[in-house]
């Protein structure tokens, strides 16, 4: 707990992947307002979309009306799956590792099942090749909180099915990319043939809380898993569409920001409130003038898919772009922040040991020292002398490389499936995910999304009326199956 009357220190935080989240959407939605940005955001991320792209969406919708989507095996498997309620604060994996266990035998596929007291549980399930390091597909078991009272339509564990769409609590984060998992996983066991690599089915505990039973442990607790680990493909992928044949963009996740957090403790609440207010307004460092190799990778391939031509223009020569400020300034705030280092703070809070609380959450480019960047961006012009717990930092861990076999072939099955849209790496400065985790010990992860979803579905993730539509959940369980296949020959 955090005591401000007493200073005490910060303890390990419960809910760092939540918090972190809880930061970049801070830092989504109040760059827009300081922005004064009318657009929607493309996966949480910002970016202009043309009117053009929503004048389709309901003609292409309307294809789909009357359409029995229960009669799809993956789409009742999608509902059931869902309707398991496994959210914060108490998630019952057990009951959704147990689930997916089944499916798994079903397929003749034995699964490991690792539980704790509280309901928390690890998966984990081999298909065994020729090759014993395996293709790691890893998930989470857990979701988000869903409160019935933020203005559920429907009940949030319900997957109700209404015209195209499906609703519920960790449709996208991350169940209907467990279903494309699991799915993957029965194919190369029923296959008939003896794959040439393994494949790992990997669902995790916690991530939604730091994946303190999860990830973390597997790495610390499970070296027999460990020594098996070849590529991991998780969440973390981006599709950019802004109608359901209008694709912009297929990012691929390769590499993170790293993040640290420090908490500022007062018995005052109106300072506390000062202070985030001249953090919203300023804690944002100058554009650094070594552009990450990274970053200038994702660019390269990124910046000529943007729809105006100005913003193309001004990602052709990122090298202007972070020695001239006019130049700089006409940059979305998400593409700013791939140029420099962020601090974003969280609403203040009461503290649980008596007086308030200001999480502030740094978003650090590769490279950067997170003590320098605190001195940088939590001058006391900026904190106004408040005392504050020591620093914890979070590091992602390098980029996995995207000349990696695994990440062309993932990029080859794409292209094979959706000629003429662009493909490419996604280079994420704004989220966290387990991928930082493999990072770190020195494993390949890349984040893939199979689904061609819209814009405005995706704006819904973590929040009520959570919603996928059902085709294109379809396309994607297609394309993550042929994308495993070929990757497992």
């Amino acid at each position: 707990m955090v005591d401000c009357r007493l200073r005490m220190p910060l303890p390990p935080p419960e809910s760092v992947a939540r918090a972190v989240r809880t930061s970049a959407r801070v830092a989504l939605w109040t760059s827009l307002v300081l922005t004064a940005a009318a657009a929607l955001l493309l996966h949480r991320y910002s970016r202009p979309i043309p009117d053009a792209g929503y004048a389709r969406v309901p003609e292409e919708q309307a294809q789909w009306q009357g359409v029995d989507f229960l009669s799809f095996p993956e789409v009742r498997l999608l509902r059931d799956y869902v309707r398991i309620d496994t959210s914060h604060p108490e998630p019952d994996e057990a009951a959704g590792a147990e689930f997916l266990a089944a499916q798994l035998a079903a397929a003749g596929v034995p699964a490991t099942i690792e539980r704790f007291a509280d309901g928390r549980a690890n998966l984990w399930a081999f298909v065994e090749g020729d090759d014993p390091r395996a293709l790691v597909l890893h998930g989470h078991i857990d979701v988000e909180p869903a409160v019935v009272s933020e203005g559920w339509e429907f009940p949030p564990f319900s997957a109700t099915i209404v015209g195209p769409w499906i609703y519920g609590r960790g449709m996208y984060d991350m169940k209907s990319l467990t279903v494309a998992q699991l799915l993957a996983t029965i194919d190369a066991a029923k296959a008939g043939r003896r794959p040439r690599r393994s494949l790992l089915f990997l669902q995790t505990s916690g991530e939604e809380d730091g994946s303190d039973t999860g990830t973390r442990w597997i790495l610390d607790q499970h070296p027999e898993l460990v020594a098996r680990l070849g590529t991991v493909l998780t969440e973390g992928g981006v599709v950019e569409a802004t109608s359901p044949s209008d694709i912009k963009y297929w990012g691929i996740e390769f590499g993170q920001k790293s993040f640290a957090r420090i908490v500022f403790c007062s018995s005052d609440r109106v300072t506390l409130e000062r202070v985030r207010r001249l953090l919203l307004e300023s804690g944002r460092a100058d554009p650094r003038t070594e552009i990450d190799p990274g970053v200038r990778r994702f660019l390269a391939s990124y910046g000529p898919s943007r729809g105006h031509e100005r913003l193309i223009a001004l990602l052709r020569s990122p090298d202007r772009l972070v020695r001239e400020a006019n130049r700089f300034a006409r940059l979305t705030p998400f593409l700013q922040a791939l140029f420099r280092d962020e601090a974003w703070p969280l609403p203040v809070v009461a503290a649980p040991g008596g007086g308030y609380q200001l999480d502030v959450w740094l978003h650090l480019l590769p490279g950067t020292d997170a003590e320098s960047a605190t001195e940088r961006l939590l001058a006391d012009s900026r904190t106004l002398g408040i005392a504050a717990t020591p620093l914890r930092r979070f590091e992602a861990g390098p980029a996995s490389p995207i000349d990696h076999p695994d990440f062309a072939r993932i990029e080859r099955t794409i292209a094979e499936r959706f000629p003429g849209v662009a493909v490419g790496p996604y280079f994420l400065p704004w989220a966290m995910t387990d991928a930082h985790l493999f990072r770190a010990a020195g494993i390949a992860a890349y984040g893939f999304s199979p689904f061609p979803v819209v814009v405005y579905d995706t704006v819904q993730i973590a929040k009520a009326n959570e919603r996928m539509q059902l085709p294109a959940f379809r396309t994607g369980i297609e394309l993550y199956r042929e994308t495993v296949r070929q990757l497992l020959d």
